[in-house]
């Protein structure tokens, strides 16, 4: 089984992270099929691009297993891992929607709002974990948040403080 899958529905190009049964956590095999997913989608007949997770789970951000076996320099791995892919969503020239089917935890969060819009189903939750270990976010959720060079994206309840799980609906 593939740790990302893509589809095409004519110009729309649907990338999926398929690692359902850990509510597709990222780990290294994840980034780097995820980085090619990314590069396909630069094509020019892509016009759109969706990213979703299978099964009841958008991402629930790192795989903490793979971080007990060799955590390693946590810069490096965020710098190598997580920052070209939230970059690479970030430079697309077309729109990028995160369809949330779950919980969108951590880098996951992070993940969901690196897109230009997010949809939620009714089972979607968004947890900014970072602040309940003590770190700031990582992975792009601090840099996609709006800026005087970058409008406001649409109103979002999953960036609104206090931090705290939210659900959708």
């Amino acid at each position: 089984m593939a740790e990302v899958e893509t589809t095409r529905e004519g110009a729309v190009l649907t990338i999926t992270l398929n690692r359902p049964d850990v509510l597709n956590a990222l780990n290294a095999a994840t980034h780097k099929a995820l980085a090619g997913a990314l590069k396909a989608a630069r094509g020019d007949d892509v016009r759109a691009v969706v990213i979703t997770g299978a099964g009841r789970g958008f991402c629930v951000g790192q795989d903490l297993t793979e971080f007990r076996e060799d955590a390693g320099d946590i810069g490096s791995r965020l710098r190598g891992n997580y920052h070209p892919n939230i970059k690479a969503i970030r430079a697309l020239e077309k729109p990028v929607i995160a369809a949330v089917n779950g919980a969108a935890a951590g880098a996951g969060l992070s993940l969901a709002c690196a897109c230009d819009l997010r949809i939620a189903s009714d089972q979607a939750t968004f947890v900014p974990a970072f602040v309940n270990i003590g770190l700031v976010p990582d992975s792009g959720g601090r840099s996609s948040r709006p800026t005087p060079s970058r409008p406001a994206p649409p109103r979002s309840r999953a960036s609104s403080p206090p931090y705290r799980p939210v659900r959708s609906g």
